[in-house]
């Protein structure tokens, strides 16, 4: 492997139920099982473990700076317990998809703004916390 297959310089797109948005972080991209560890008498030195179905939902984090477009507004509309289909979000190098990620039945969980703080010239910035069934790695060809 050289230096040149790494992404260290790359974009990316996030799109909710197919509607593109601009988003300048996004956390918590990650799957996770859950399992029961048994661990049994004899010879065995090291427990079994065994997958078993989700209880919790997995969370991702989508930030964005709030700005005055027509796409913002409709973006406002977005409120806690919204349901959102499909999340898809395509890393992408030199404007091709590297990786993406899909996850299914997310529901908008909290809205989050950064605090005001006249002192302080930051950016307005505001975070959609998403609860979803899981993140799956679709695979791309480059």
């Amino acid at each position: 492997m050289s230096a040149g297959d790494m992404v260290p310089s790359y974009s990316f797109e996030v799109s909710l139920d197919s509607i593109s948005f601009s988003f300048s972080k996004v956390t918590n991209i990650s799957s996770s099982i859950q399992y029961d560890a048994i661990v049994e008498g004899g010879s065995n030195d090291a427990p079994i473990l065994l997958p078993k179905p989700k209880s919790s939902p997995d969370m991702l984090t989508l930030e964005k700076g709030v700005t005055t477009t027509l796409k913002s507004k409709l973006f406002a509309m977005i409120k806690e317990g919204y349901k959102i289909s499909e999340i898809q979000i395509d890393v992408l190098r030199d404007g091709k998809t590297v990786r993406s990620f899909y996850a299914s039945d997310g529901v908008i969980i909290a809205k989050q703004f950064s605090d005001l703080d006249a002192s302080e010239s930051q950016m307005f910035v505001e975070a959609l916390h998403i609860a979803h069934k899981g993140l799956v790695e679709m695979p791309s060809l480059f």
